[in-house]
Protein backbone atom coordinates (compact mmCIF):
# COMPACT_ATOMS: atom_id res chain seq x y z
CA UNK A 1 0.00 0.00 0.00
CA UNK A 2 1.62 3.26 -1.15
CA UNK A 3 1.22 6.19 1.23
CA UNK A 4 2.22 9.66 0.12
CA UNK A 5 3.66 11.96 2.78
CA UNK A 6 2.59 15.57 2.82
CA UNK A 7 1.33 18.53 4.85
CA UNK A 8 -1.96 20.46 5.06
CA UNK A 9 -2.96 23.56 6.92
CA UNK A 10 -5.19 22.41 9.78
CA UNK A 11 -7.56 25.41 9.68
CA UNK A 12 -7.98 24.90 5.91
CA UNK A 13 -9.02 21.32 6.64
CA UNK A 14 -11.55 22.56 9.23
CA UNK A 15 -13.02 24.95 6.62
CA UNK A 16 -13.26 22.08 4.13
CA UNK A 17 -15.22 20.15 6.78
CA UNK A 18 -17.60 23.12 7.08
CA UNK A 19 -18.11 23.13 3.30
CA UNK A 20 -18.56 19.35 3.01
CA UNK A 21 -15.30 18.91 1.10
CA UNK A 22 -13.69 16.99 3.98
CA UNK A 23 -15.86 14.19 5.35
CA UNK A 24 -15.66 10.91 7.24
CA UNK A 25 -16.33 7.34 6.15
CA UNK A 26 -19.50 6.04 7.80
CA UNK A 27 -17.53 3.37 9.68
CA UNK A 28 -15.78 6.02 11.80
CA UNK A 29 -16.67 5.92 15.48
CA UNK A 30 -18.62 8.72 17.13
CA UNK A 31 -17.02 11.90 18.38
CA UNK A 32 -16.06 11.14 22.00
CA UNK A 33 -13.66 13.87 23.11
CA UNK A 34 -14.52 15.96 26.17
CA UNK A 35 -14.16 19.71 26.64
CA UNK A 36 -10.89 18.98 28.48
CA UNK A 37 -9.54 17.08 25.46
CA UNK A 38 -10.47 20.00 23.20
CA UNK A 39 -8.76 22.50 25.49
CA UNK A 40 -5.60 20.37 25.51
CA UNK A 41 -5.59 20.24 21.70
CA UNK A 42 -5.88 24.03 21.43
CA UNK A 43 -3.01 24.47 23.92
CA UNK A 44 -0.85 22.17 21.80
CA UNK A 45 -1.64 24.16 18.64
CA UNK A 46 -0.83 27.49 20.31
CA UNK A 47 2.56 26.08 21.27
CA UNK A 48 3.16 24.51 17.85
CA UNK A 49 3.43 21.05 19.39
CA UNK A 50 3.13 17.87 17.33
CA UNK A 51 -0.44 16.49 17.48
CA UNK A 52 0.06 13.39 15.37
CA UNK A 53 -0.25 12.42 11.74
CA UNK A 54 -3.53 12.35 9.80
CA UNK A 55 -4.33 9.46 7.45
CA UNK A 56 -6.49 10.64 4.56
CA UNK A 57 -8.03 9.24 1.41
CA UNK A 58 -8.30 11.43 -1.66
CA UNK A 59 -11.66 10.89 -3.36
CA UNK A 60 -13.70 11.89 -6.36
CA UNK A 61 -16.92 13.55 -5.05
CA UNK A 62 -18.87 11.87 -7.85
CA UNK A 63 -17.58 8.39 -7.03
CA UNK A 64 -16.96 7.94 -3.30
CA UNK A 65 -15.98 4.39 -2.27
CA UNK A 66 -17.92 4.48 1.02
CA UNK A 67 -21.04 5.91 2.51
CA UNK A 68 -19.84 9.20 4.00
CA UNK A 69 -20.92 11.40 6.90
CA UNK A 70 -20.27 15.03 7.76
CA UNK A 71 -18.00 16.02 10.62
CA UNK A 72 -20.22 16.23 13.70
CA UNK A 73 -21.91 19.60 13.98
CA UNK A 74 -21.32 20.63 10.35
CA UNK A 75 -24.96 20.26 9.32
CA UNK A 76 -26.07 22.28 12.34
CA UNK A 77 -23.84 25.29 11.61
CA UNK A 78 -24.13 25.08 7.80
CA UNK A 79 -27.71 24.14 6.81
CA UNK A 80 -26.78 24.53 3.11
CA UNK A 81 -23.95 22.00 3.33
CA UNK A 82 -23.88 19.34 0.63
CA UNK A 83 -21.74 16.27 0.11
CA UNK A 84 -18.73 17.05 -2.09
CA UNK A 85 -15.96 15.03 -0.41
CA UNK A 86 -12.51 15.47 -1.88
CA UNK A 87 -10.88 14.16 1.32
CA UNK A 88 -11.96 11.43 3.73
CA UNK A 89 -10.33 11.32 7.18
CA UNK A 90 -9.35 7.75 8.03
CA UNK A 91 -7.35 8.63 11.14
CA UNK A 92 -7.62 12.02 12.83
CA UNK A 93 -11.38 12.37 13.27
CA UNK A 94 -11.31 13.27 16.98
CA UNK A 95 -8.68 15.98 16.46
CA UNK A 96 -10.42 17.47 13.42
CA UNK A 97 -13.88 17.38 14.98
CA UNK A 98 -12.59 18.91 18.21
CA UNK A 99 -11.13 21.92 16.44
CA UNK A 100 -14.24 22.18 14.25
CA UNK A 101 -16.37 22.23 17.41
CA UNK A 102 -14.23 24.94 19.03
CA UNK A 103 -14.24 27.18 15.95
CA UNK A 104 -17.79 26.72 14.59
CA UNK A 105 -19.44 26.25 18.00
CA UNK A 106 -22.40 23.98 17.13
CA UNK A 107 -25.14 23.87 19.78
CA UNK A 108 -24.64 20.23 20.68
CA UNK A 109 -23.54 18.82 24.07
CA UNK A 110 -20.10 17.38 24.57
CA UNK A 111 -19.39 14.06 26.22
CA UNK A 112 -20.18 13.99 29.97
CA UNK A 113 -22.18 17.19 29.74
CA UNK A 114 -25.75 18.29 29.17
CA UNK A 115 -24.86 21.55 27.45
CA UNK A 116 -22.90 22.88 24.46
CA UNK A 117 -19.65 24.65 25.29
CA UNK A 118 -17.85 27.65 23.83
CA UNK A 119 -14.05 27.91 23.82
CA UNK A 120 -11.89 30.96 24.53
CA UNK A 121 -8.33 32.19 24.83
CA UNK A 122 -7.42 34.41 27.77
CA UNK A 123 -4.99 36.83 26.13
CA UNK A 124 -3.52 38.11 29.39
CA UNK A 125 -2.61 34.57 30.42
CA UNK A 126 -1.09 34.04 26.97
CA UNK A 127 1.02 37.17 27.44
CA UNK A 128 2.31 35.61 30.69
CA UNK A 129 3.18 32.33 28.89
CA UNK A 130 0.60 30.64 31.11
CA UNK A 131 -0.67 28.26 28.43
CA UNK A 132 -2.23 25.90 30.97
CA UNK A 133 -4.82 28.52 32.03
CA UNK A 134 -4.99 30.49 28.78
CA UNK A 135 -7.48 28.12 27.12
CA UNK A 136 -10.86 27.61 28.80
CA UNK A 137 -14.47 26.81 28.01
CA UNK A 138 -17.87 27.93 29.28
CA UNK A 139 -21.20 26.19 29.05
CA UNK A 140 -23.56 28.23 26.91
CA UNK A 141 -26.05 28.00 29.77
CA UNK A 142 -23.70 29.61 32.28
CA UNK A 143 -24.09 33.18 33.48
CA UNK A 144 -20.50 34.02 32.45
CA UNK A 145 -21.27 33.09 28.86
CA UNK A 146 -24.55 34.98 28.76
CA UNK A 147 -22.80 38.12 30.01
CA UNK A 148 -20.67 38.30 26.85
CA UNK A 149 -23.61 37.83 24.45
CA UNK A 150 -25.61 40.75 23.07
CA UNK A 151 -29.36 40.90 22.44
CA UNK A 152 -28.91 39.41 18.95
CA UNK A 153 -27.10 36.35 20.30
CA UNK A 154 -23.70 37.52 19.02
CA UNK A 155 -20.56 38.13 21.03
CA UNK A 156 -20.39 41.63 22.51
CA UNK A 157 -17.00 42.87 21.33
CA UNK A 158 -16.69 45.56 23.99
CA UNK A 159 -17.25 43.04 26.80
CA UNK A 160 -14.78 40.62 25.18
CA UNK A 161 -12.18 43.37 24.97
CA UNK A 162 -12.81 44.39 28.56
CA UNK A 163 -12.20 40.80 29.68
CA UNK A 164 -9.37 40.43 27.14
CA UNK A 165 -10.66 37.11 25.92
CA UNK A 166 -10.85 35.84 22.36
CA UNK A 167 -13.52 33.31 21.30
CA UNK A 168 -12.22 30.55 19.05
CA UNK A 169 -15.03 31.39 16.61
CA UNK A 170 -12.93 34.31 15.30
CA UNK A 171 -10.86 31.77 13.37
CA UNK A 172 -13.72 30.96 10.99
CA UNK A 173 -12.48 33.79 8.81
CA UNK A 174 -8.75 34.52 9.08
CA UNK A 175 -8.76 37.84 7.14
CA UNK A 176 -11.51 39.09 9.46
CA UNK A 177 -9.50 37.92 12.47
CA UNK A 178 -6.50 39.95 11.30
CA UNK A 179 -8.71 43.06 11.04
CA UNK A 180 -10.05 42.39 14.53
CA UNK A 181 -6.59 41.83 15.98
CA UNK A 182 -4.82 44.82 14.47
CA UNK A 183 -7.84 47.13 14.74
CA UNK A 184 -9.05 46.22 18.24
CA UNK A 185 -7.24 43.67 20.38
CA UNK A 186 -3.62 44.64 19.73
CA UNK A 187 -4.34 48.10 21.11
CA UNK A 188 -5.15 46.58 24.51
CA UNK A 189 -1.54 45.52 25.12
CA UNK A 190 1.98 46.88 25.13
CA UNK A 191 3.89 46.02 21.95
CA UNK A 192 6.00 43.33 23.62
CA UNK A 193 2.93 41.58 25.06
CA UNK A 194 0.97 41.94 21.82
CA UNK A 195 3.81 40.42 19.81
CA UNK A 196 4.06 37.47 22.19
CA UNK A 197 0.28 36.84 22.05
CA UNK A 198 0.23 37.08 18.27
CA UNK A 199 3.14 34.64 17.95
CA UNK A 200 1.16 32.01 19.87
CA UNK A 201 -1.97 32.61 17.80
CA UNK A 202 0.05 32.58 14.60
CA UNK A 203 1.25 29.08 15.54
CA UNK A 204 -2.35 27.91 15.40
CA UNK A 205 -3.31 29.82 12.25
CA UNK A 206 -0.32 28.49 10.32
CA UNK A 207 -0.31 25.02 11.88
CA UNK A 208 0.36 22.34 9.29
CA UNK A 209 -0.49 18.73 10.00
CA UNK A 210 1.57 15.90 8.60
CA UNK A 211 -0.49 13.65 6.35
CA UNK A 212 -0.23 10.18 4.94
CA UNK A 213 -2.42 10.07 1.84
CA UNK A 214 -3.99 7.29 -0.18
CA UNK A 215 -4.43 8.50 -3.74
CA UNK A 216 -7.47 8.29 -6.02
CA UNK A 217 -6.43 4.83 -7.22
CA UNK A 218 -7.49 3.41 -3.84
CA UNK A 219 -11.09 4.48 -4.47
CA UNK A 220 -11.39 1.18 -6.33
CA UNK A 221 -10.03 -0.79 -3.33
CA UNK A 222 -12.46 -0.15 -0.46
CA UNK A 223 -11.68 -3.56 1.07
CA UNK A 224 -7.99 -2.63 1.48
CA UNK A 225 -8.92 0.72 3.04
CA UNK A 226 -11.36 -0.87 5.49
CA UNK A 227 -8.72 -3.45 6.47
CA UNK A 228 -6.16 -0.68 7.04
CA UNK A 229 -8.63 1.29 9.15
CA UNK A 230 -9.42 -1.77 11.27
CA UNK A 231 -5.70 -2.38 11.84
CA UNK A 232 -5.16 1.24 12.88
CA UNK A 233 -7.95 0.98 15.44
CA UNK A 234 -6.57 -2.31 16.77
CA UNK A 235 -2.94 -1.40 17.03
CA UNK A 236 -2.85 2.38 17.18
CA UNK A 237 -3.28 2.60 20.94
CA UNK A 238 -1.98 5.86 22.32
CA UNK A 239 0.28 5.52 25.36
CA UNK A 240 -1.32 7.07 28.43
CA UNK A 241 0.53 9.17 31.01
CA UNK A 242 0.20 6.19 33.34
CA UNK A 243 1.98 3.93 30.82
CA UNK A 244 4.79 6.45 30.54
CA UNK A 245 5.09 6.68 34.34
CA UNK A 246 5.26 2.88 34.57
CA UNK A 247 8.24 2.92 32.21
CA UNK A 248 9.91 5.93 33.78
CA UNK A 249 9.72 4.69 37.40
CA UNK A 250 10.71 1.11 36.65
CA UNK A 251 13.94 1.37 38.67
CA UNK A 252 12.18 2.80 41.74
CA UNK A 253 8.79 1.07 41.83
CA UNK A 254 7.27 -1.71 39.74
CA UNK A 255 3.97 0.05 39.18
CA UNK A 256 2.39 -2.56 36.96
CA UNK A 257 3.09 -5.37 39.41
CA UNK A 258 1.99 -3.17 42.33
CA UNK A 259 -1.33 -2.42 40.62
CA UNK A 260 -1.97 -6.08 39.84
CA UNK A 261 -1.39 -6.94 43.49
CA UNK A 262 -3.69 -4.16 44.68
CA UNK A 263 -6.44 -5.16 42.26
CA UNK A 264 -6.39 -8.76 43.44
CA UNK A 265 -6.28 -8.01 47.18
CA UNK A 266 -8.37 -4.85 47.66
CA UNK A 267 -12.14 -5.35 47.73
CA UNK A 268 -13.19 -1.69 47.41
CA UNK A 269 -10.56 -0.72 44.85
CA UNK A 270 -11.59 -3.71 42.75
CA UNK A 271 -15.19 -2.44 42.88
CA UNK A 272 -14.02 0.97 41.71
CA UNK A 273 -11.80 -0.26 38.87
CA UNK A 274 -13.98 -3.11 37.65
CA UNK A 275 -11.19 -4.41 35.39
CA UNK A 276 -7.48 -4.83 35.94
CA UNK A 277 -6.76 -2.95 32.71
CA UNK A 278 -8.62 0.14 33.99
CA UNK A 279 -5.50 2.18 34.64
CA UNK A 280 -7.55 5.32 35.34
CA UNK A 281 -7.66 4.17 38.96
CA UNK A 282 -3.91 3.73 39.66
CA UNK A 283 -3.25 6.96 37.75
CA UNK A 284 -5.79 8.74 39.97
CA UNK A 285 -3.83 7.49 43.00
CA UNK A 286 -0.64 9.08 41.63
CA UNK A 287 -2.51 12.31 40.85
CA UNK A 288 -3.78 12.36 44.44
CA UNK A 289 -0.22 12.02 45.73
CA UNK A 290 0.83 14.96 43.55
CA UNK A 291 -2.14 17.09 44.64
CA UNK A 292 -1.46 16.41 48.32
CA UNK A 293 2.13 17.56 47.75
CA UNK A 294 0.82 20.79 46.17
CA UNK A 295 2.06 19.83 42.72
CA UNK A 296 0.54 20.67 39.35
CA UNK A 297 -1.32 17.64 37.94
CA UNK A 298 -1.44 18.59 34.26
CA UNK A 299 -0.25 15.83 31.93
CA UNK A 300 3.04 17.59 31.29
CA UNK A 301 3.78 18.12 34.98
CA UNK A 302 2.78 14.59 35.97
CA UNK A 303 5.56 13.27 33.75
CA UNK A 304 8.02 15.35 35.79
CA UNK A 305 7.18 14.01 39.25
CA UNK A 306 10.01 12.26 41.06
CA UNK A 307 10.39 9.52 43.66
CA UNK A 308 9.76 12.06 46.43
CA UNK A 309 6.14 11.90 45.25
CA UNK A 310 5.89 8.32 44.02
CA UNK A 311 7.70 5.57 45.91
CA UNK A 312 6.97 2.20 47.48
CA UNK A 313 6.09 3.94 50.74
CA UNK A 314 3.81 6.58 49.24
CA UNK A 315 2.08 3.98 47.03
CA UNK A 316 1.35 1.80 50.08
CA UNK A 317 -0.10 4.80 51.92
CA UNK A 318 -2.32 6.00 49.08
CA UNK A 319 -3.67 2.47 48.51
CA UNK A 320 -4.43 2.11 52.22
CA UNK A 321 -6.29 5.44 52.33
CA UNK A 322 -8.26 4.63 49.17
CA UNK A 323 -9.22 1.12 50.29
CA UNK A 324 -9.93 1.72 53.96
CA UNK A 325 -11.04 5.35 54.21
CA UNK A 326 -12.14 7.06 51.01
CA UNK A 327 -13.98 4.30 49.14
CA UNK A 328 -15.92 3.04 52.20
CA UNK A 329 -16.82 6.69 52.92
CA UNK A 330 -18.08 7.20 49.36
CA UNK A 331 -20.12 4.00 49.56
CA UNK A 332 -22.05 5.24 52.61
CA UNK A 333 -25.36 5.54 50.78
CA UNK A 334 -26.88 7.99 53.25
CA UNK A 335 -24.00 10.41 52.56
CA UNK A 336 -23.49 10.29 48.80
CA UNK A 337 -26.13 7.95 47.38
CA UNK A 338 -23.53 5.87 45.52
CA UNK A 339 -24.73 2.27 45.58
CA UNK A 340 -22.05 1.11 43.17
CA UNK A 341 -19.19 2.86 41.45
CA UNK A 342 -19.76 1.62 37.92
CA UNK A 343 -23.20 3.19 37.44
CA UNK A 344 -23.56 5.80 40.16
CA UNK A 345 -20.19 7.53 40.61
CA UNK A 346 -20.54 10.93 38.88
CA UNK A 347 -16.91 10.89 37.69
CA UNK A 348 -13.40 9.73 38.70
CA UNK A 349 -11.91 13.12 39.65
CA UNK A 350 -14.17 13.03 42.73
CA UNK A 351 -12.20 9.99 43.96
CA UNK A 352 -8.85 11.62 43.17
CA UNK A 353 -9.77 14.72 45.14
CA UNK A 354 -11.14 12.73 48.09
CA UNK A 355 -7.97 10.65 48.36
CA UNK A 356 -5.84 13.80 48.21
CA UNK A 357 -7.83 15.39 51.07
CA UNK A 358 -7.23 12.34 53.27
CA UNK A 359 -3.55 12.24 52.27
CA UNK A 360 -2.99 15.85 53.25
CA UNK A 361 -5.11 15.81 56.43
CA UNK A 362 -5.45 12.87 58.80
CA UNK A 363 -8.98 14.00 59.66
CA UNK A 364 -10.30 16.46 57.05
CA UNK A 365 -13.57 18.33 57.71
CA UNK A 366 -16.10 15.91 56.17
CA UNK A 367 -18.98 18.42 56.42
CA UNK A 368 -17.07 20.73 54.09
CA UNK A 369 -16.01 17.84 51.88
CA UNK A 370 -19.68 16.94 51.38
CA UNK A 371 -20.60 20.54 50.51
CA UNK A 372 -17.76 20.62 47.97
CA UNK A 373 -18.82 17.21 46.62
CA UNK A 374 -22.43 18.17 45.86
CA UNK A 375 -21.33 21.54 44.46
CA UNK A 376 -18.93 19.79 42.07
CA UNK A 377 -21.55 17.24 41.00
CA UNK A 378 -24.33 19.73 40.30
CA UNK A 379 -22.08 22.27 38.58
CA UNK A 380 -20.54 19.54 36.34
CA UNK A 381 -17.24 20.85 37.63
CA UNK A 382 -15.04 18.00 36.42
CA UNK A 383 -16.97 16.82 33.38
CA UNK A 384 -13.81 16.68 31.31
CA UNK A 385 -11.39 15.63 34.04
CA UNK A 386 -10.15 19.21 34.12
CA UNK A 387 -6.88 19.10 36.02
CA UNK A 388 -6.70 22.89 36.32
CA UNK A 389 -10.11 22.99 38.05
CA UNK A 390 -9.15 20.08 40.31
CA UNK A 391 -5.92 21.77 41.42
CA UNK A 392 -7.74 25.07 42.03
CA UNK A 393 -10.52 23.43 44.04
CA UNK A 394 -8.12 21.29 46.07
CA UNK A 395 -6.17 24.35 47.15
CA UNK A 396 -9.35 26.30 47.97
CA UNK A 397 -11.06 23.47 49.88
CA UNK A 398 -7.90 22.86 51.92
CA UNK A 399 -7.81 26.56 52.82
CA UNK A 400 -11.51 26.35 53.76
CA UNK A 401 -10.74 23.55 56.22
CA UNK A 402 -8.66 26.06 58.19
CA UNK A 403 -10.75 29.21 57.69
CA UNK A 404 -14.55 29.21 57.46
CA UNK A 405 -14.53 32.50 55.56
CA UNK A 406 -12.50 31.14 52.62
CA UNK A 407 -15.41 29.50 50.80
CA UNK A 408 -14.24 27.76 47.58
CA UNK A 409 -15.42 29.30 44.33
CA UNK A 410 -17.14 26.07 43.23
CA UNK A 411 -19.35 26.16 46.37
CA UNK A 412 -19.93 29.91 46.41
CA UNK A 413 -20.83 30.01 42.73
CA UNK A 414 -23.49 27.29 42.97
CA UNK A 415 -24.91 28.86 46.13
CA UNK A 416 -25.29 32.17 44.29
CA UNK A 417 -26.89 30.53 41.25
CA UNK A 418 -29.40 28.73 43.46
CA UNK A 419 -30.22 31.81 45.51
CA UNK A 420 -30.69 34.00 42.43
CA UNK A 421 -32.92 31.35 40.76
CA UNK A 422 -30.81 31.13 37.60
CA UNK A 423 -29.97 27.46 38.11
CA UNK A 424 -32.25 24.90 36.49
CA UNK A 425 -32.46 21.12 36.21
CA UNK A 426 -35.44 20.71 33.87
CA UNK A 427 -33.16 20.69 30.83
CA UNK A 428 -31.21 17.67 32.13
CA UNK A 429 -32.12 14.61 30.09
CA UNK A 430 -28.93 12.92 28.95
CA UNK A 431 -27.88 9.82 30.87
CA UNK A 432 -24.32 9.86 32.12
CA UNK A 433 -23.96 13.54 33.02
CA UNK A 434 -23.04 14.29 36.62
CA UNK A 435 -26.30 16.22 37.15
CA UNK A 436 -28.33 13.25 35.92
CA UNK A 437 -26.45 10.79 38.13
CA UNK A 438 -26.49 13.26 41.04
CA UNK A 439 -30.28 13.47 41.08
CA UNK A 440 -30.55 9.70 41.25
CA UNK A 441 -27.87 9.70 43.98
CA UNK A 442 -30.31 11.85 45.98
CA UNK A 443 -32.99 9.16 45.61
CA UNK A 444 -30.63 6.52 47.00
CA UNK A 445 -29.61 8.95 49.75
CA UNK A 446 -33.30 9.34 50.68
CA UNK A 447 -33.72 5.56 50.93
CA UNK A 448 -36.38 5.65 48.19
CA UNK A 449 -38.54 2.52 47.84
CA UNK A 450 -40.15 0.88 44.84
CA UNK A 451 -43.71 1.98 43.98
CA UNK A 452 -45.21 -1.51 44.27
CA UNK A 453 -42.79 -3.44 46.51
CA UNK A 454 -41.87 -2.32 50.07
CA UNK A 455 -38.14 -2.54 49.42
CA UNK A 456 -35.36 0.02 49.07
CA UNK A 457 -34.48 0.50 45.40
CA UNK A 458 -30.72 0.34 46.13
CA UNK A 459 -28.93 -2.87 45.10
CA UNK A 460 -31.77 -3.99 42.80
CA UNK A 461 -32.23 -4.18 39.03
CA UNK A 462 -33.73 -0.79 38.25
CA UNK A 463 -35.39 1.01 35.38
CA UNK A 464 -35.24 4.71 34.68
CA UNK A 465 -39.02 5.29 34.95
CA UNK A 466 -41.02 8.13 33.37
CA UNK A 467 -43.40 9.32 36.10
CA UNK A 468 -45.81 10.51 33.40
CA UNK A 469 -45.36 7.41 31.18
CA UNK A 470 -44.26 8.02 27.59
CA UNK A 471 -46.82 5.63 26.07
CA UNK A 472 -49.66 7.29 27.98
CA UNK A 473 -48.66 10.80 26.87
CA UNK A 474 -48.16 9.65 23.28
CA UNK A 475 -51.55 7.92 23.16
CA UNK A 476 -53.21 11.10 24.44
CA UNK A 477 -51.33 13.30 21.95
CA UNK A 478 -49.63 15.36 24.66
CA UNK A 479 -46.42 17.08 23.55
CA UNK A 480 -44.16 17.86 26.52
CA UNK A 481 -40.50 17.40 27.47
CA UNK A 482 -41.18 13.82 28.54
CA UNK A 483 -37.46 12.92 28.93
CA UNK A 484 -36.64 15.70 31.40
CA UNK A 485 -34.98 14.31 34.52
CA UNK A 486 -37.82 15.95 36.45
CA UNK A 487 -40.13 13.33 34.91
CA UNK A 488 -37.88 10.43 35.89
CA UNK A 489 -37.24 8.29 38.92
CA UNK A 490 -35.89 4.81 39.68
CA UNK A 491 -38.10 1.78 40.34
CA UNK A 492 -37.84 -1.99 39.83
CA UNK A 493 -37.82 -3.28 36.25
CA UNK A 494 -41.03 -5.30 36.60
CA UNK A 495 -42.82 -2.38 38.28
CA UNK A 496 -41.84 -0.13 35.39
CA UNK A 497 -43.12 -2.64 32.82
CA UNK A 498 -46.41 -2.90 34.69
CA UNK A 499 -46.82 0.89 34.83
CA UNK A 500 -45.53 1.77 31.36
CA UNK A 501 -48.85 2.12 29.46
CA UNK A 502 -51.03 3.39 32.28
CA UNK A 503 -52.01 6.89 33.32
CA UNK A 504 -50.47 8.21 36.56
CA UNK A 505 -53.94 8.04 38.11
CA UNK A 506 -54.22 4.33 37.27
CA UNK A 507 -50.91 3.32 38.83
CA UNK A 508 -51.48 5.52 41.90
CA UNK A 509 -54.76 3.65 42.38
CA UNK A 510 -52.89 0.34 42.11
CA UNK A 511 -50.32 1.52 44.69
CA UNK A 512 -53.19 2.21 47.09
CA UNK A 513 -54.79 -1.18 46.41
CA UNK A 514 -51.48 -2.94 47.11
CA UNK A 515 -51.30 -1.23 50.51
CA UNK A 516 -54.94 -2.05 51.27
CA UNK A 517 -54.22 -5.72 50.53
CA UNK A 518 -51.93 -5.65 53.57
CA UNK A 519 -54.86 -4.82 55.82
CA UNK A 520 -54.63 -1.01 55.77
CA UNK A 521 -57.72 1.20 55.51
CA UNK A 522 -58.18 3.47 52.47
CA UNK A 523 -56.88 6.45 54.45
CA UNK A 524 -53.92 4.51 55.86
CA UNK A 525 -53.07 3.08 52.43
CA UNK A 526 -53.14 6.53 50.82
CA UNK A 527 -50.91 7.89 53.58
CA UNK A 528 -48.44 5.04 52.97
CA UNK A 529 -48.35 5.78 49.22
CA UNK A 530 -47.64 9.44 49.94
CA UNK A 531 -44.76 8.38 52.20
CA UNK A 532 -43.29 6.21 49.43
CA UNK A 533 -43.52 9.04 46.88
CA UNK A 534 -42.05 11.60 49.27
CA UNK A 535 -38.61 9.96 49.02
CA UNK A 536 -38.84 10.35 45.22
CA UNK A 537 -39.28 14.13 45.67
CA UNK A 538 -43.04 13.94 45.11
CA UNK A 539 -44.99 15.87 47.76
CA UNK A 540 -48.73 15.86 48.55
CA UNK A 541 -49.61 18.51 45.95
CA UNK A 542 -47.76 16.53 43.27
CA UNK A 543 -49.38 13.31 44.50
CA UNK A 544 -52.79 14.85 43.82
CA UNK A 545 -51.67 15.93 40.33
CA UNK A 546 -50.67 12.32 39.56
CA UNK A 547 -53.80 10.84 41.13
CA UNK A 548 -56.03 13.17 39.10
CA UNK A 549 -54.23 12.62 35.79
CA UNK A 550 -56.44 9.96 34.20
CA UNK A 551 -57.51 8.93 30.72
CA UNK A 552 -60.61 11.11 31.10
CA UNK A 553 -58.62 14.36 30.91
CA UNK A 554 -58.10 16.32 27.71
CA UNK A 555 -54.55 16.67 26.29
CA UNK A 556 -54.37 20.30 27.44
CA UNK A 557 -55.40 19.32 30.99
CA UNK A 558 -52.79 16.55 31.07
CA UNK A 559 -50.15 18.96 29.78
CA UNK A 560 -51.04 21.49 32.47
CA UNK A 561 -50.75 18.82 35.19
CA UNK A 562 -47.43 17.65 33.75
CA UNK A 563 -45.92 21.12 33.72
CA UNK A 564 -47.14 21.94 37.24
CA UNK A 565 -45.67 18.64 38.44
CA UNK A 566 -42.30 19.25 36.74
CA UNK A 567 -41.98 22.79 38.11
CA UNK A 568 -42.86 21.73 41.65
CA UNK A 569 -40.51 18.74 41.62
CA UNK A 570 -37.65 20.89 40.39
CA UNK A 571 -38.20 23.28 43.31
CA UNK A 572 -38.10 20.39 45.80
CA UNK A 573 -34.85 19.02 44.39
CA UNK A 574 -33.23 22.47 44.17
CA UNK A 575 -34.16 23.08 47.81
CA UNK A 576 -32.47 19.79 48.75
CA UNK A 577 -29.30 20.80 46.86
CA UNK A 578 -29.36 24.18 48.64
CA UNK A 579 -29.58 22.36 51.97
CA UNK A 580 -26.66 20.09 51.12
CA UNK A 581 -24.27 22.90 50.17
CA UNK A 582 -25.40 25.56 52.64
Amino acid sequence: MNLQQGQMNLLDLVRKAYNGECMLPDFQRNFVWTRYDIEELIKSLLQGMFIGTFLILETNPQSVPFKVIFVEGAEKVNPQICEQPKILILDGQQRLTSLFYAIYSPDIPLRNSENPYAFFIDLEKLAEDNIEDAVFSWSKKWREFKEIIDENGDYNLEVLKEKKILPLTVFKDIPEFYKLWFGEYKLLFEDKEANKIFAYIDNMIKYNIFTLSLGLSYNDKPDEIAALFEKINRSGVKLSIYDLLVARFYKFIRLREKWEEVFENSVNIKKLAGRIDNTTVPYSFIQALALAADKNISSREMLRIDNNILSDQSWTRVVDIAENKVLPYLLQVNNFGIVDFEKWLPYYPIVTMMIAFFLKFDHPDTDKIEKWYWSAVFSERYSGSTETAMAKDFKEVCAWFNNNNLIPEVVEKLRNQLESNVYTLKEVRRKGSSKYIGIFNLLFKNGAKDFYYPENIAFNQLDDHHIFPVSFLKAKGVEVDVDSIMNRTLIFENTNRSISRHSPGDYIRKMIEIQKSKGLSEQEAEHKVKEILKDHFIDEEMYLLLKNTTNNLTPSEIKENFERFINKREKLILNEIKRLIR
